[in-house]
């Protein structure tokens, strides 16, 4: 408070203020007189003194650290040095000393008091020790940090409690089966993530679902449409191989009439048993393909080739776009002819005598294409998404007249896939046409 009284305006400070610390106020002008004194010091001993007797004739005596330098003692030099320093009196005592040169009269402004008074006991260190004063500050400090903590975690419980009860009410709706729960943060922070990380794990859940319905469909629908296209032939054959046991007034004729119907369903049988087992080698993951560099070029040539007399029979009118240089993919020969094959077979089962066929092939972005075209019927709408299906035929009636098993298509995609390549339908307003593809390697 003196301090700050000395620095604002030194004659506010009353005697009353300095005998709280038994004080003086000393000003010192240039010619080192007192031009001011208040407070416990005898400003006679300021008569006539010189430079080097100035301290002294205060009464006091410089320590070690306290050294003057003639010839100004007003001098900004020992204003530094003096400022706020602890000096000896002749008697013994230290008094702390506080100067301030006063630029405006080139005087010097000095504030004692005993050490003593700056150090003394108040009333509460004369009630408690010093060491229960600091623990209880301590103790004080320790309760105001857990106050705060405690005030800011009850603000904040919200932002972290909310979040995870939403997360819990949403893992428990997945455990419980409702894998179309979906949770929702309005914060930007970690629990967004950690949301987003949860709506992805519910949409994953939730289409692994989704697919297993479906192949578990498909596994019924299969079983079913095995039983149905096999109860036809098996009927056939028991029939009438009953009839030739059982009748003794055949003759060679009917008895030649039924054996053909008993080996064409057998033929079926056989065939479907054939079929169903190639795709479901061909369906499992694990089954590779003996697959070597060869022309694709020069093999579909030939399977185009085995075809045209059936494509003569027919009276389709083809054309071919080949090319005559070589392009090479990995391929396993046999199982590719038979993708190929299949493709085929259908071009000639369900296209009517005198139509067209053509196909062509094109490289587009190191990819080799094989397009199937014919102006026949197409393939109706309802069958475009599920035609690669086992045991999907456009006949409603899955009557026996084109010979097919409906796993023809479906074992074409999988051979294809086989060799990284694949199939579909192209959209087209005449005719089923297909796309097949398989990577073209380079040389």
């Amino acid at each position: 408070m003196l301090e700050k009284k000395i620095e604002n305006d030194y004659t506010t400070i009353t005697e009353k203020d300095l005998k709280m610390i038994n004080g003086f106020i000393v000003k010192i002008d240039n010619n080192i007189r007192v031009q001011y004194a208040i407070g416990y010091i005898d400003e006679k001993k300021f008569d006539d003194i010189k430079l080097e007797d100035c301290i002294s004739l205060l009464g006091f005596k410089t320590n070690s650290e306290f050294k003057v330098r003639p010839p100004d003692i007003l001098s900004r030099n020992i204003f530094k040095n003096c400022n706020n320093a602890i000096v000896t009196v002749d008697e013994g005592e230290k008094y702390s000393i506080y100067t301030r040169y006063m630029d405006e009269d080139k005087s010097l402004l000095v504030l004692g008091c005993p050490y003593s008074e700056i150090t003394k006991s108040n009333l509460v260190t004369q009630i408690l020790p010093h060491h229960y004063i600091v623990k209880g500050l301590a103790f004080c400090n320790v309760m105001i940090v857990l106050c705060i903590v405690y005030i800011l975690a009850q603000k904040t419980s919200k932002e972290f409690i909310n979040p995870i009860r939403t997360l819990l009410r949403g893992v428990t709706e997945i455990a419980n089966g409702n894998y179309d729960v979906r949770v929702e943060s309005e914060k930007i922070n970690e629990f967004l993530e950690l949301t987003n990380g949860f709506n992805n794990m519910a949409q994953t859940i939730q289409n692994e679902q989704k697919e297993n319905r479906k192949l578990e469909k498909m596994r019924e629908d299969l079983i079913l449409d095995i039983s149905h296209d096999l109860k036809n032939p098996l009927a056939s054959i028991m029939g009438y191989s009953e009839t030739l046991i059982n009748s003794d007034d055949l003759n060679a004729e009917e008895m030649k009439e039924y054996l053909t119907i008993i080996n064409r369903n057998s033929y079926r049988a056989n065939k479907l048993i054939n079929d169903l087992f190639e795709f479901s080698l061909y369906n499992n993951t694990d089954y590779e393909f003996n697959l070597v560099k060869q022309d694709i070029c020069e093999v579909l040539r030939q399977i185009i080739a085995n075809f045209i007399p059936e494509f003569d029979h027919k009276e389709f009118i083809y054309d071919f776009e080949i090319f005559d240089e070589s392009y090479y993919v990995m391929m396993d020969e046999e199982k590719l002819y038979r993708a190929i094959n299949n493709i085929l077979e259908n071009k000639v089962k369900y296209n009517k005598a005198g139509n067209e066929i053509f196909i062509k092939t094109e490289i587009i972005d190191d990819k080799f294409y094989i397009r199937f075209f014919d102006n026949g019927d197409t393939i109706p709408e309802e069958y475009k998404e599920s035609i690669f299906n086992p045991f999907v035929r456009t006949d409603k009636s899955r009557n026996s007249k084109t010979g097919g098993t409906g796993l023809g298509l479906s074992i074409t995609k999988r051979i294809l896939n086989k060799h990284n390549g694949d199939i579909k339908i192209l959209e087209s307003e005449i005719g089923t046409n297909f796309e097949v593809y398989l990577p073209l390697l380079r040389e």
